[in-house]
């Protein structure tokens, strides 16, 4: 039988879902049930099937016959092609279906205007580590397992020059005072300016003293900002239910108990950065520096590059990195 590669279709959806579940047991056989679930939670049945017709989106199988025996689940962000996840069942592998999958994964990325492809792997994980290096991936930085419990090797492949100019990108943060909105704005900002942006940022409070709202604004740029006011974000953040009602976003990252289908539109990726802080830091403190460094990751800021010890108190240092880092590879 030929092996064929094709965009998933809502009708293979739930079997591919049920391959994907399996990579996930067997990479994280060591772990608890609730931390599998917690990966496996990144890619429900009913998430996949609204997008696939994303453009941004990148779902393709490998089929044998009917069989489905191979999957990419892959994300375009700001010209960067992100690798989520991928597997082979183990009956098919090393005989070349991982190389035509990733193949036609970066011709995916090219034509979607992407400069640069990135994976997380894990050190163990050696097959998956000679594959990405036979299609000239290079490792970029290794995040120490003393961070969250498991070793993380990023590795990149360039696609094309950067762009020389790159326009204006808007950055909404949407929150509850106390939430820690303006200190993860500050920081965003201040690890854009050093990484030679232009910046623009504006804070934004409820008329409530206490438990108020409050809305960061946030534009960064290569070029001069010559208005520091949007009407739409490219990305927003939202860790809290919004009372405005919905939240004019191109893409939405929301916190697991802020969602609300009837005010948040376009569908969001829902994060729980609640049960994330409280499981791994055992503190609500750190939601809003996890989700700093789900977005740091999203917008394509190198992690490695950022100066930890400049942002973040002497005290929280380690805290405070270890949550951005956490949530920089969460999804991967």
């Amino acid at each position: 039988m030929k092996y064929e590669i094709k965009k998933l279709e809502e009708h293979e959806v739930k079997d591919t879902i049920k391959l994907f579940r399996s990579i996930i047991d067997e990479l994280h056989a060591d772990s608890s049930k609730v931390e599998r679930s917690h990966y496996k939670a990144t890619h429900p049945v009913s998430k996949v099937k609204k997008q696939l017709n994303d453009k941004d989106s990148v779902y393709l199988i490998g089929k044998l016959g009917d069989e489905i025996i191979s999957f990419m689940f892959a994300l375009v962000s700001d010209g960067i092609g992100n690798i989520h996840w991928s597997g082979v069942k183990p009956e098919y592998r090393k005989e070349g279906y991982a190389n035509l999958l990733l193949d036609k994964t970066i011709k995916a990325f090219i034509r979607k205007s992407c400069h640069e492809a990135r994976v997380f792997i894990y050190p163990e994980a050696k097959g998956a580590y000679k594959l990405f290096k036979r299609f000239d991936f290079e490792e970029k930085s290794f995040i120490d397992e003393q961070f969250f419990g498991v070793g993380i090797i990023l590795m990149e492949k360039k696609l094309a020059p950067v762009p020389f100019k790159k326009v204006a990108k808007k950055v909404v943060l949407t929150g509850e005072a106390g939430q820690g909105i303006k200190l993860m704005a500050h920081t965003l900002g201040n690890i854009l300016a050093k990484m030679g942006k232009e910046v623009s940022l504006n804070i934004i409070y409820g008329a409530a003293v206490r438990g108020g709202e409050i809305t960061a604004e946030l534009i960064y740029s290569d070029e001069k900002i010559e208005t520091p006011f949007f009407e739409k974000a490219d990305i927003g953040v939202c860790l809290s239910r919004n009372k405005k009602g919905m939240i004019n976003a191109k893409e939405l990252i929301v916190e697991a108990t802020a969602y609300d289908s009837d005010l948040i539109h376009p569908i969001p990726s829902v994060m729980p950065f609640a049960k994330i802080a409280m499981d791994q830091f055992h503190s609500q403190v750190f939601v809003n520096m996890i989700a700093l460094g789900r977005l740091l990751s999203i917008i394509g800021i190198k992690i490695e590059k950022v100066d930890f010890e400049s942002e973040f108190q002497s005290r929280f240092l380690e805290e405070n990195t270890r949550a951005v880092k956490f949530g920089y590879t969460y999804q991967d």
